[in-house]
């Protein structure tokens, strides 16, 4: 009796913490994706991953207590392994939406469905380029290949190192703050660059009245800008998710 429990144990432990990635890794997260092709997903993944690793049996912990403990740890694990990629990933929506306030053409923000935050058409853009580089770059095999590493080190039932876990996520979300800056830049400074030169030739040449095509010149740089800058910065905020499975 005793064996059979522990072996459901360990595959209850193995899917919380699959569970706990499908529910922050991105894409897998999106509000797009239903709750019953998540749970499916988890389900294959906890499988194939428990008798891979030949079928772990935990034995079952003394009291209740113990087992919330074991439970919550490895979902917390799964969680913060997901938000690490998720927050570099997110990053081309902040850039989208600098890029898109800066030139003139975010005004018109919307709330995004997928994500619930305040999005715009240069945004959305981005985001959308960023998950395609993601898949490409192979965001998924790399989700993989984390739950397996962080099952050879952290075996289900045993100690998880959450402090490092946490760590290395708040890295990731302040890094993800300034990637978004970093990738909107180009167009923040076509902009700029564009307002200096409308202020001097106004300066020179008041009698052009240049003020009154201020607002065409920052959409028309800033568009310009966007257009050369939107391919690679959805390409560095993919791989930047990906490199943060891949660690």
């Amino acid at each position: 009796m005793d064996a059979p429990l522990a072996s459901a144990l360990g595959f209850a432990l193995v899917l919380l913490r699959v569970a706990g990635l499908a529910l922050a890794a991105p894409l897998l997260s999106a509000r797009a994706v239903p709750a019953r092709v998540r749970l499916g997903v988890a389900l294959a993944l906890a499988s194939a991953i428990w008798q891979g690793a030949g079928a772990p049996a935990v034995p079952p912990p003394d009291g209740l207590a113990g087992l919330a403990a074991a439970a919550a740890a490895e979902t917390a694990a799964g969680v913060l392994g997901g938000l690490a990629a998720r927050w570099l990933l997110e990053a081309a929506l902040g850039a989208g939406h600098l890029a898109g306030l800066s030139a003139g053409i975010g005004f018109g923000a919307l709330v995004d469905p997928s994500t619930g935050a305040e999005s715009s058409a240069v945004s959305e853009v981005i985001f959308t380029g960023a998950q395609a580089a993601a898949i490409a770059a192979g965001i998924h095999r790399e989700a993989v290949a984390w739950l397996a590493r962080s099952f050879a080190a952290w075996p289900p039932g045993g100690a998880v190192a959450l402090s490092e876990l946490a760590t290395r996520a708040c890295a990731q979300a302040v890094f993800s703050v300034a990637l978004s800056v970093r990738l909107a830049f180009p167009v923040i400074a076509a902009v700029m660059l564009g307002h200096a030169l409308m202020a001097l030739l106004g300066r020179v040449a008041p009698q052009l009245s240049l003020s009154n095509v201020g607002f065409s010149v920052s959409i028309l740089a800033g568009g310009l800008a966007l257009y050369l800058a939107a391919p690679a910065a959805a390409e560095l905020a993919g791989a930047a998710a990906v490199s943060a499975l891949g660690r």
